[in-house]
């Protein structure tokens, strides 16, 4: 079988049988990459010190026929923040259970990895809340699923004051096509979709990670902007994020 090297951040972790886990990896080269770790949770396992959620690893990996193996992990980076903070080990577990979700398995990913990169050394500095719906809405734009914003989904109108959200059309829509659609399908086919949200939205989008953040939120704007990043994943996985539990235990 052949082999292969490459750096690659842990984006998931999953015990498997008796003293082994199955971890999921970003690569900047292969994407996301499912492998085995053998033995790994044994206490003297030359796995097991780098193998952790988060960690950003040099791993040499076998390929195979069902399940790919890995053989040897060097650690070259901790962001222990999250391993020792409940709110950012959670919201960082959204983070990147949303990565893991949206990126693609053999198919360099670079772009995402980067800027993931970027998210979990920000975490320790930022409101986790905020920094995990920055992150997700930052990712989306990285997966070919990225939501329309600024423009009207049905008429390409160019969005001014209020209007609504369509989550199978991925995008916003203008005031009169809102209506129509509310009228057409009742009030559960559009999300309301205020102009503070679409600026809150679009000051995410463009947040930069090596510096403090300029602006201020409301409550309602953000959990608006919330609601509606969780309404669209949720459409585009056809499942909620296992992740979600975790949050809400810590309250």
């Amino acid at each position: 079988m052949a082999q292969y090297t490459t750096e690659a951040l842990i984006i998931g972790i999953k015990n498997w049988g008796e003293a082994d886990k199955i971890i999921t990896l970003l690569s900047p080269e292969r994407g996301r990459i499912k492998a085995a770790a053998f033995g790994c949770r044994r206490p003297k396992s030359a796995l097991a010190g780098s193998l952790q959620m988060f960690n950003q690893v040099e791993v040499q990996v076998r390929e195979g026929d069902r399940l790919d193996t890995i053989r040897s992990c060097s650690l070259l980076r901790a962001y222990r923040i999250m391993s020792t903070d409940f709110a950012a080990m959670a919201y960082g577990s959204f983070v990147a259970e949303t990565a893991s979700r949206l990126a693609i398995e053999n198919f360099p990913q670079q772009d995402m990895y980067s800027r993931l990169q970027e998210i979990f050394e920000a975490f320790g500095r930022r409101n986790p809340r905020v920094a995990a719906l920055a992150a997700a809405y930052q990712l989306l734009e990285y997966s070919g699923m990225q939501m329309s914003y600024q423009y009207c989904a049905e008429c390409n109108r160019e969005l001014e004051g209020d209007g609504g959200f369509a989550f199978d059309l991925g995008g916003a829509l203008c005031r009169d096509c809102a209506g129509s659609r509310r009228r057409e399908l009742g009030e559960y086919g559009v999300l309301a979709y205020s102009g503070e949200v679409r600026e809150f939205i679009l000051q995410l989008l463009e947040l930069d990670w090596h510096s403090k953040p300029s602006f201020t939120v409301s409550g309602r704007t953000l959990v608006a902007a919330e609601a509606l990043l969780l309404g669209y994943l949720r459409h585009i996985f056809e499942k909620p994020l296992k992740s979600l539990e975790f949050i809400r235990q810590i309250g």
